[in-house]
């Protein structure tokens, strides 16, 4: 370190054995031994002239014109799904009716296809609607299962035989008696 002019700092645990290198002390005389530079100011009337110059031809700088970036795409909800979430439902207050349970079977069967094909839809980039083709298929199954146990007669609450909608318009009728007029 000492050879490549940096002086060594750095010291061992034997202090009295270990030689440091101090650096020169030139490098102030050097300094010191410069001349003093004038800077005093003066006016002088060549800096308040005007000078003119010939102008060359007008270059144009044409600016890069931004890109703009396009517009935000509306994500899409997959058709199919939310038909399917529609036939489901209806399926469903078929089948909860009672009376309209075999249709709601038969609703149930054609809502769970138009889900699955909106699941397949909602897979392709940009089109949404996993969520709305699951409900639809969740309904349309609970429409075929409650359908099938009330056509079978395991649900006595609900057979093919027994009008639910009836039986809730007189219970309402029974307590809130202003409704029989609407």
């Amino acid at each position: 370190m000492a050879k490549l002019g940096i002086p060594h700092r750095s010291r061992t645990a034997d202090e009295a054995d270990t030689q440091t290198t101090d650096s020169p002390t030139a490098r102030h005389a050097q300094i010191d031994e410069r001349r003093p530079v004038d800077r005093t100011v003066t006016d002088d009337p060549a800096d308040e002239r005007v000078v003119d110059r010939p102008v060359a031809e007008k270059t144009v700088v044409e600016r890069p014109v931004p890109v703009e970036e396009p517009a935000p795409r509306w994500v899409r909800v997959s058709a199919f799904a939310t038909l399917g979430l529609i036939v489901g439902l209806v399926a469903l207050a078929a089948t909860l009716t009672g009376l309209l349970a075999p249709v709601g079977v038969a609703l149930g069967v054609v809502g769970g296809a138009i889900s699955a094909g909106g699941l397949v839809g909602a897979s392709r980039r940009g089109v949404t609607g996993h969520s709305v083709a699951l409900l639809g298929l969740l309904a349309s199954i609970a429409a075929i299962a409650l359908g099938v146990l009330a056509i079978a007669g395991y649900l006595p609450w609900l057979d093919s035989r027994t009008d639910e909608v009836s039986r809730l318009r007189d219970w309402l009728d029974a307590r809130l008696p202003w409704m029989k007029h609407w």
